[in-house]
């Protein structure tokens, strides 16, 4: 077993010793000064990534998951707690099947603050690639026998319930959970920096994909992933959502050259960039 593995694994028994520990002591009188914030992470249709993204934090979500109670959290407790009222939760995924909405909905009932985490609860994420097509001729790709297969639109969690906070990027970026939680259990609600990822491609010291006649949607995305995907010299796929003032008509015409229009298309698609996008060339 490697070595990160084994981190991983022994991250995930320690959360659960402190999770148990918890829910042992949850009977016993408590001052309500000293009360932790309850929170809960909901997984509905999804790769369960953004989960792992914080396991990778070590021993910070460690202390994190210290400072509160940790109601419900699948990848490292089995037993759910249904009936707590939350101060917070952050649900993940998408809504794909009657279960998932339902879980969803109970959630938002239950919870004080409700946050997106991840492109497949914000803004449909690579399920949603299939809306583009033709569903049938879609989920033909999949299953031998289609009769009796659910085959819904795929939906961001905002269709079915209010969504106070979203935490963007596929997976997250882990720091982001650690700065913005904390602020939104104070009832403050974050606000990201519009700054597209070409900010950070500089601080990295990346030479720009655009000068080097190499498509990017840079430019137009919300940064704050740290330019991973151009570090890496890939182009950044606009995982993350379109910045407030990003200019997409501006984009388009500087792609012109080095991607076609169906080519730009294609790659808005993967992450549900592309009803943003229509929305806001209207």
């Amino acid at each position: 077993m490697s070595e990160k593995k084994i981190q991983k694994r022994n991250i995930e028994k320690s959360v659960k010793i402190k999770v148990r520990k918890v829910k042992s002591e949850k009977n016993k009188p408590a001052s309500s000064a000293h009360r932790k914030p309850k929170i809960a992470i909901v997984s509905l249709t999804s790769c369960e990534g953004c989960q792992f993204a914080l396991l990778d934090l070590g021993q910070r979500f460690l202390d994190f998951a210290n400072s509160v109670e940790m109601v419900d959290f699948r990848l490292i407790e089995d037993e759910e707690d249904l009936g707590k009222k939350l101060d917070l939760v952050l649900v993940e995924g998408n809504p794909v099947t009657k279960d998932n909405i339902k879980t969803l909905k109970e959630a938002r009932k239950r919870s004080r603050i409700l946050v997106a985490m991840g492109n497949c609860a914000a803004m449909g994420g690579i399920p949603e690639i299939k809306n583009y097509q033709e569903k049938t001729n879609t989920i033909k790709h999949v299953y031998k026998y289609i009769a009796g297969v659910s085959n819904p639109e795929i939906k961001e969690i905002d269709n079915f319930v209010k969504v106070d906070f979203s935490l963007p990027g596929c997976p997250i970026n882990p720091e982001e959970f650690l700065r913005y939680v904390p602020e939104l259990l104070n009832g403050k609600i974050p606000i990201i920096l519009d700054q597209p990822v070409c900010v950070e491609c500089k601080k990295a010291g990346n030479q720009c994909l655009l000068l080097d006649k190499k498509p990017c949607f840079g430019p137009m995305i919300l940064g704050g992933c740290n330019a991973v995907c151009p570090s890496a010299g890939m182009m950044c796929q606009g995982c993350r959502g379109l910045r407030p003032k990003g200019n997409v008509s501006a984009m388009r015409a500087t792609l012109k050259n080095m991607m076609t229009d169906e080519e730009f298309e294609n790659v808005s698609e993967i992450y549900g960039l592309r009803d943003s996008i229509e929305e806001k060339t209207k």
